[in-house]
């Protein structure tokens, strides 16, 4: 399998954490989401302060493959493919 490029939508907190509201990022293809996450949180230990806990998403964020819930779909085990967009929103915020 060939490398892909994945574009990488940030909302909420996560954007001042990630630097960017969005950046494109290179994966193998049929990497999984999970796998996505652990290159994020390699390249950007602020993000992954903010977007992972456990080997998992940190409570309080939600994602998205395609505008498509990953519940939906298989979790953190969905697989990606060339040209995807994947969004990571969080939606609890201190105040």
């Amino acid at each position: 399998m060939g490398e892909c490029r994945v574009r990488v939508k940030f909302a909420g907190v996560l954007v001042s954490f990630a630097g960017s509201d969005s950046i494109d990022v290179e994966v193998k293809c049929g990497s999984t989401l999970r796998e996505l996450l652990g290159q994020l949180a390699q390249q950007n230990p602020r993000l992954r302060r903010r977007l992972v806990e456990d080997n998992g998403l940190w409570p309080g964020v939600y994602a998205a493959v395609n505008d498509v819930d990953i519940r939906l779909l298989n979790g953190l085990e969905t697989r990606l493919k060339d040209g995807d967009v994947v969004l990571f929103l969080s939606y609890i915020h201190g105040g």
